[in-house]
């Protein structure tokens, strides 16, 4: 059994011909090593492989974004604007 938590995220964005984003697309990814071994004539052989199963994707407008960042900023309180200097720091980091 999969457990039910994700560590991997993708997005996609649709925006209007103005540039205005019209959806937002969460995709919540589980990523994983799976591993399975076999016995043959010179032992047993192991091989492991990265698996990636999406677990669910959530279709928001912008309205549902802007709740969605409204909410993050009420339940994290002033840790909410700590990440968003770390991720500004980052952005600035790879340019």
């Amino acid at each position: 059994m999969k457990p039910y938590f994700t560590n991997a995220f993708g997005i996609a964005r649709n925006a209007s011909k103005q540039g205005r984003t019209v959806e937002l697309q969460l995709d919540f990814m589980m990523q994983y090593m799976e591993t399975e071994s076999r016995m043959t004539e010179k032992g047993p052989v192991s091989a492991s492989a990265r698996k990636s199963d999406q677990l669910t994707s959530v279709l928001m407008t912008r309205d549902g974004v802007v709740a969605l960042i409204a909410l993050l900023r009420k339940t994290l309180g002033p840790e909410y604007d700590e990440i968003i200097d770390f991720c500004e720091a980052q952005d600035e980091m790879g340019r």
